[in-house]
C-alpha cells in the first residue's frame, strides 16, 4: 500500500482490572490480545501503515473512550482483537469467527481478516463472517471488525493461543488481511475522490 496513506486503529480487548476470559491453564485474554496487537501495529508500520492502539498496556479501558479515539483520529478501519471462550469452559468448542456491523466495506475486510487467519490455524473450525452488534463495532465511524482469534477455553486453541510462535502467526494474518483490503478497496476510493475533486493545476 502507499506508505502514509491510511489510518488503522487496533483495539486490544479488555485490559487492566479486567483480564477478559481467562483459560483453564491461566491464560489471560487481555494479555494475549495485546501481544498480537503490538505484533500487527509492528508489521503494518512496516508497511507504511500509521498505526493507532486503544491500549498499549494493562489499563482499565471501558468501551466510549475506544470508540471516541477511533472516531477523533479519523481512521480509515477499526479493528478490535478480542478472544473467545464458552460457557462452562467447554474444552471442545474451538474456532475463529469474525463480524462487522453494517455494510459492503465492513464485510469485505472481515472477510479478508477471516480467510487468513484460518490459513494459520488449520484445524480450527471456520464459524464464519457474521454481523454482530458489539458497541465498538456498532458505534465507530468507519468500516470496523471484531476478530474473535480463538476460544481460550477451548483444547486446541488454548494450546496454540499459549505460544508465542502462534499469537505470531495469527497477528501476521490480521496484518495481511487488513493490507489486502487497504490496497484494494480504501486506495482506490481515496484516488477516486483525489480524481473527482476541482484541482488548481
Amino acid at each position: 500500500v502507499r506508505r502514509n496513506s491510511f489510518i488503522v486503529v487496533l483495539d486490544p480487548g479488555h485490559g487492566g482490572p479486567d483480564p477478559g476470559a481467562v483459560g483453564s491453564s491461566g491464560l489471560r485474554e487481555s494479555d494475549v490480545v495485546l501481544d498480537i496487537a503490538l505484533e500487527v501495529e509492528r508489521l503494518l508500520t512496516l508497511k507504511g501503515v500509521d498505526v493507532k492502539l486503544t491500549r498499549r498496556r494493562e489499563i482499565d479501558l471501558d468501551l466510549p473512550p475506544r470508540v471516541s479515539f477511533a472516531n477523533k483520529v479519523d481512521a480509515d478501519i477499526f479493528v478490535s482483537i478480542p478472544a473467545n471462550a464458552s460457557k462452562y469452559k467447554r474444552r471442545d468448542i474451538n474456532g475463529l469467527e469474525t463480524f462487522y456491523f453494517r455494510g459492503w466495506r465492513g464485510r469485505l475486510l472481515a472477510k479478508r481478516i477471516q480467510k487468513q487467519i484460518l490459513r494459520v490455524s488449520p484445524g480450527s473450525p471456520d464459524r464464519g463472517v457474521k454481523q454482530g452488534r458489539f458497541y465498538v463495532i456498532k458505534n465507530t465511524r468507519m468500516p470496523a471488525v471484531l476478530v474473535e482469534i480463538g476460544f481460550l477455553t477451548g483444547r486446541l486453541d488454548a494450546r496454540r493461543l499459549d505460544k508465542a510462535i502462534h499469537r505470531k502467526r495469527i497477528a501476521y494474518a490480521i496484518a495481511k488481511g487488513i493490507l489486502e483490503y487497504l490496497s484494494k478497496v480504501v486506495w482506490k476510493e481515496k484516488f477516486e475522490r483525489f480524481l473527482n475533486e476541482d484541482n488548481d493545476i
